[in-house]
């Protein structure tokens, strides 16, 4: 599976500035192009332009350059422009820089309206400098950013200035770039305390407060690295002179780990115009403690406070030199700024935007598994729309959208909220999630102008809906007439599978991707003999009755036995003494793995029993009724009773109890085979990846649907 960008970089090498900018571009470009799972397309115009296409080609991305033949080739140079976009057909535009960003969004059309992304570089402009194309070219920015899909900018300080010039804020994301630490890293010296500045030789980097500076630090040594304006670096030369201060003036180096090797710190005085600074994540990544002026995003860069002064400040800045102590650098750049960070963070910016729409976040296994699956797949852009408020995993989601419904009950105001959501957001993939969500993503693929496939999630059996609350049951019902419109219907039991396109559900939209369980989270430990456990929320389809009364059964003949039962709302539960309700809890991979058996007393309704996988996996006995695909993912081990036969189920734990059984290594081993958290995120990732959901192949790592029970 390959995804198409076509990357917009107009490039020229005339200045020392516009050199600057062409490095990070070409860091960037040489970054993404080792990205490996995507193919990346990039295209450069003006002249000059091919300048860095070995480079390209020695990361493996195709390069195109299209020659602007002189200032004025305007119209012949868009429409070669235009022929190759169409060419490339890319699912992406990605602009780069101020220029490049319009010419993507104009290229839009011709592409067959691609997402556009727009990539912003600096802190603040510098139009008043570049003349009236400059200026015209910045305000057209600022009035056509509205309709660029995504905005990232490479500092906190720039997008901050963008908003206020009427950036959409809902499109711009920050992403900091990325720091080589294979090639910036720690290497020893023998010099003198030494205070290095590296920089070109411009007003914005502000060397004469570094001079003034360092006059008042005695006894070390001071280094400026950097060439540029021959006339502001004689100023900055003869200031140092008449300080009386000596500085060892170097001009630009390519050898810059070697040369960052020799600091002791590296001060960066900017007076303006600093994003994100590389000089201090490079150093940084060398292990060379920074000092800096408070402009951009260099403290958080640096991420402390102490080695922070004010703009212009020489006094503040000796200060800071005085008191520098070396410290650890490193690691923050590694684990915040380095490439495979960049990577990541571009990636998931570029990559499918998803809309899950789920009923809510409550504490439900369907809930629990919708947040695992957000959490885990971060090559998209997840967007969750919960019809109903709050929920014990709305906190663990990034960016959730909820409309308040009151439960089952839709209103004008929701539905237009939801309207004003997929408008803002504009998914490219509709993911439902349990019934209502999946009528809701129905109604969500009516708000999008252009077509996008839609994937439902059906996430229990279905055995009779006269259990089914009117409401749901007419939801139920709706959906199968509806089956046509998804794309593909996924379901998490073979069960629940059958039940459904029994009642009408479309049979060649299914997919079948069980429950995932992380085995790292459920494992076992040391169990306490004689504990017996059930767990879940207080649901007529969970069925406690029958469980309180199994619990009276094994404990009139084995009374040291002890009992608890833990889940939401089952507080209000009849419950004699020996059995402890402990309400919900969130420690649940432990309580789970101390238990001598888990027990799943359903009655109906259960499609995934996610309690019964979660014991499995921390090698616990279970002993569950045979309900939905409770057999299938027990396999060969535990205890199997008929529902709703409290004798049943207390015979079954008697036994594991009478054979002193407290550990059940083979349901940890089934689990881990057949039921892993990897393996679902593997499904679900080729689900969403695909060009074309209904042309998904998705492999079965479990048995198919013609397995019998």
């Amino acid at each position: 599976m390959t995804t198409s960008w076509l990357w917009i970089v107009f490039t020229v090498a005339a200045s020392a500035a516009q050199t600057a900018r062409n490095a990070m571009q070409r860091d960037l470009i040489a970054t993404l192009g080792t990205a490996g799972a995507t193919f990346v397309r990039f295209l450069f115009g003006l002249p000059f332009a091919c300048l860095f296409i070995a480079l390209m080609r020695e990361a493996g991305v195709h390069t195109l350059c299209i020659g602007k033949r002189g200032r004025w080739d305007l119209l012949g140079f868009f429409f070669r422009l235009a022929k190759a976009a169409r060419g490339v057909r890319p699912e992406v535009l990605h602009g780069y820089l101020s220029e490049s960003n319009l010419m993507s969004l104009f290229l839009k059309p011709f592409c067959g309206f691609p997402r556009v992304v727009w990539g912003v570089r600096d802190s603040q402009t510098d139009a008043h400098l570049w003349g009236t194309l400059g200026k015209l070219s910045f305000r057209l920015n600022c009035l056509l950013a509205l309709f660029a899909d995504v905005i990232i900018c490479n500092s906190k300080a720039g997008r901050d200035y963008y908003l206020v010039k009427g950036y959409p804020a809902h499109k711009m994301h920050v992403v900091p770039n990325g720091v080589d630490t294979g090639r910036f890293k720690p290497s020893k010296h023998d010099h003198p305390r030494t205070f290095g500045l590296v920089g070109r030789m411009s007003p914005m980097k502000d060397i004469a407060t570094f001079i003034k500076a360092a006059a008042l630090v005695p006894d070390a040594r001071f280094v400026v690295v950097g060439s540029g304006d021959e006339a502001y670096a004689q100023q900055m030369r003869d200031l140092a002179s008449s300080l009386g201060v000596k500085i060892e003036w170097i001009p630009s180096r390519s050898d810059m780990p070697d040369v960052y090797a020799t600091f002791d710190c590296l001060v960066n005085s900017s007076a303006f115009g600093e994003g994100f600074s590389n000089v201090i994540g490079e150093a940084m990544a060398c292990d060379v403690p920074c000092i800096a002026s408070d402009v951009g995003d260099s403290a958080w860069i640096i991420g402390n406070p102490a080695q922070i002064f004010p703009v212009g400040d020489h006094e503040a800045l000796a200060k800071c030199m005085r008191e520098f102590k070396p410290s650890e650098t490193r690691s923050r750049i590694v684990a915040e700024f380095s490439i495979e960070r960049l990577i990541e963070r571009t990636t998931r910016l570029l990559g499918k935007k998803v809309m899950w729409l789920t009923t809510g976040l409550g504490s439900g296994g369907a809930e629990m598994m919708l947040a695992q699956l957000v959490n885990h797949l971060p090559r998209f852009q997840h967007v969750v729309v919960s019809l109903t408020a709050g929920g014990k995993h709305a906190a663990s989601i990034e960016n959730v959208h909820s409309l308040d419904m009151p439960a089952g009950k839709p209103t004008l105001s929701a539905l237009w909220k939801l309207f004003r959501i997929v408008r803002r957001e504009k998914p490219d993939v509709l993911m439902g999630w349990m019934y209502h969500g999946c009528l809701a993503a129905v109604l969500a693929r009516f708000c999008r102008i252009k077509s996008v496939p839609m994937i439902w999630n059906v996430r229990q059996s279905l055995y009779d809906l006269k259990h089914e609350k009117r409401g749901s049951a007419l939801v139920i019902q709706a959906l199968a007439r509806l089956s046509w419109l998804p794309s593909r219907i996924t379901y998490n039991t073979q069960l629940g599978a059958r039940q459904h396109e029994a009642i009408g559900y479309a049979k060649s939209k299914t997919v079948l991707v069980p429950n995932g369980f992380d085995v790292i989270k459920w494992q076992p430990r040391t169990p306490t003999r004689g504990l017996i456990g059930r767990f879940g929320r207080n649901a007529a389809m969970k069925d406690y009755p029958t469980f309180i009364e199994a619990a009276k059964l094994i404990h009139a003949k084995r009374p040291e036995a002890r009992f608890i039962i833990v889940g939401a709302e089952t507080s209000t539960l009849e419950v004699p003494p020996f059995i402890e309700v402990l309400g919900e809890r969130h420690d649940l991979p432990e309580l789970t793995a101390s238990l001598n058996i888990a027990v799943s007393s359903s009655a109906f309704g259960e499609g995934f029993p996610n309690v019964v996988g979660e014991a499995m996996a921390c090698a616990v006995p279970v002993v569950a009724t045979d309900i939905g695909d409770t057999r299938w993912v027990m396999g060969e081990t535990g205890r199997l009773v008929p529902p709703s036969d409290p004798q049943a189920l207390a015979n079954a734990c008697l036994e594991i109890l009478d054979k002193e059984i407290t550990q059940d290594l083979a349901a940890r081993e089934r689990i881990e085979a057949h039921f892993s958290l990897t393996s679902v995120l593997r499904q679900f990732d080729g689900l969403l990846s695909s060009h074309e959901p209904h042309a998904t192949h998705v492999s079965h790592s479990v048995p198919s649907l013609a397995t019998s029970h």
